[in-house]
């Protein structure tokens, strides 16, 4: 019998009411994927010490640089999200898959929202949070999936080849 593979998920798919709104979000494939695979779960916005629920935060552009704020505050986490993930990232060791929550300032992956500097001009919608920019860094090889991915079959396909073709 071969091992299952091992997938880092979103925690708020149902593990834990994370989300700013102080919610989980349903999602019937990762319910399937916990049941056929190794899990690991984990928030990158509680890790920093955003409670639950908490102030939306926002990918900001100032001076061509994207930064995490949160525009109720007037607080920036850009510094914070990028070496608290970095650290995260470095304990997982081998991962044969990532699924991320879209559209997140955190965990999005090309669809999340840039907004021009602290106003509420939006700028663009296929940014990628600061969580699965550093995925995307410290694992280039590892497949990546959303759950708005779900609605292109090939991707979801090429994803389930790759994560179940690794074990």
């Amino acid at each position: 019998m071969s091992k299952k593979p091992k997938i880092y998920m979103s925690r708020c798919f149902g593990f834990d009411k994370c989300r700013y709104d102080g919610k989980d979000f349903f999602c019937d494939f990762a319910e399937k994927l916990k049941q056929e695979a190794e899990i690991i779960h984990w928030c990158p916005e509680v890790a920093i010490g955003l409670g639950c629920p908490r102030e939306k935060i926002r990918v900001v552009r100032i001076d061509k640089k994207d930064l995490l704020f949160q525009p109720e505050t007037g607080k920036f986490f850009t510094e914070k999200m990028t070496e608290t993930s970095i650290n995260y990232l470095k304990t997982l060791g081998n991962i044969d898959g990532f699924f991320l929550k879209a559209k997140s300032p955190s965990c999005g992956v090309k669809n999340t929202k840039l907004y021009r500097g602290t106003s509420d001009e939006l700028i663009s919608t296929d940014v990628s949070g600061f969580f699965a920019v550093q995925v995307m860094k410290l694992f280039p090889n590892v497949p990546i999936l959303t759950e708005e991915d779900l609605k292109d079959e090939a991707k979801t396909k090429n994803f389930l080849e790759k994560v179940f073709g690794n074990t």
